[in-house]
């Protein structure tokens, strides 16, 4: 029988996450028995394996997301795109995906949203990462006196996004930009390739991943740089959960007043509505275009006036999924305040926060 589009994904990457799992040599090994007796999930169940997949290279910042998350001793797959990372959780190779949802200055990454749409997982939980972006370069390109960059550093590369973050400094210091496809992959080409003079804006993680010198931290013009992250797993979470979130994604009928009727079975039960964001509705056999409506309140799907709001939901709409009810990230007041803040910040010392910043 014709083979789908998914099962050879699977195939083209079982090389790329056996050597993950078990290095090179074991990869090659494994790879010649019967297809029986490697199957990955049961490899990693087998080896005792706890794996977090995320997008991008070892040190980006998504598996310092992960990090967060689960502790610093869990085991970690790099995946080349997101779409990896949904078949690596799908397929057992991976417990869980840490997937970024959307960043306080560049707003959403609509293709994590098209992705829960398409695929059968479940948000575990989230976690918002405070982005602190550095200059790291070869350590040979270090002032150890100043810890200041160098002349000998005339070019910064990284991903488009970082840059634009970091625009103001990069002014300042007159450096030249490279755009790369990636934060933490820009640091480790300037490792493995031995590349004077040029500097790569990530992580602290990457630095420590690659060998390579911190020259300059927290160079990120803005300071209030989050990233909301969610967890991906099988099946719904069953944690215990003090501050519980829910999330689903909804289409209405097109005529007037839809959208607040549907809306509306949430307000009538006192259940709070934190975000609700439109996506036009791909893969849809209609002409022109259909949105679908991605929303998050406060509770746990399971209880009762959550539940009614639901159900309401179900009655009002084309279609409803329910994504997942987890515990919420804490507050972003709370992370600011906590997380290396240190009181060097004029708002903060004010207490001056963004009040639109603490949706996140």
């Amino acid at each position: 029988p014709q083979q789908s589009d998914m099962g050879r994904r699977r195939r083209r990457h079982d090389s790329y996450y056996l050597y993950c799992l078990v290095g090179l040599r074991g990869a090659k090994a494994l790879l010649h028995v019967p297809p029986h007796l490697h199957q990955l999930g049961g490899l990693r169940r087998r080896l005792r394996l706890e794996l977090v997949a995320f997008q991008g290279e070892s040190g980006a910042y998504s598996e310092e997301a992960a990090y967060q998350h689960f502790g610093e001793e869990v085991e970690t797959l790099p995946c080349k795109s997101f779409q990896d990372v949904f078949d690596a959780v799908e397929s057992g190779v991976a417990q869980y995906g840490m997937l970024p949802m959307e960043n306080s200055q560049a707003g959403s990454i609509n293709k994590s949203y098209d992705l829960l749409m398409e695929y059968d997982l479940r948000v575990h939980g989230e976690t918002v990462l405070r982005v602190h972006h550095c200059l790291l370069a070869l350590p040979s390109a270090e002032d150890t006196a100043t810890l200041s960059v160098v002349p000998k550093i005339s070019v910064v590369r990284s991903h488009p996004q970082a840059l634009a973050q970091c625009e103001g400094y990069i002014e300042r210091n007159g450096l030249e930009i490279q755009a790369g496809s990636d934060t933490a992959g820009s640091a480790r080409e300037i490792a493995e390739g031995n590349l004077q003079g040029v500097g790569a804006i990530c992580s602290k993680l990457a630095a420590e991943k690659y060998g390579l010198t911190v020259l300059a931290s927290k160079i990120e013009d803005n300071k209030f740089n989050f990233t909301r992250f969610f967890v991906l797993g099988k099946g719904q979470a069953l944690d215990p959960m003090a501050s519980p979130k829910t999330s689903v994604v909804f289409a209405v009928s097109n005529k007037p007043g839809s959208l607040v009727a549907a809306l509306q079975e949430f307000g009538r039960r006192d259940v709070n509505i934190i975000k609700l964001e439109s996506r036009p509705r791909r893969n849809t056999a209609s002409l022109g275009f259909q949105y679908i409506f991605y929303l998050d309140f406060e509770g746990h799907h399971t209880d009762a006036h959550c539940a009614a709001a639901l159900m309401g939901l179900l009655e009002e709409c084309a279609f409803v999924k329910l994504l997942g009810s987890y515990e919420a990230a804490p507050p972003i007041r709370d992370i600011f305040l906590a997380n290396g803040n240190n009181g060097d910040d004029d708002n903060s010392k004010r207490g001056n926060l963004d009040p639109a910043l603490m949706q996140i």
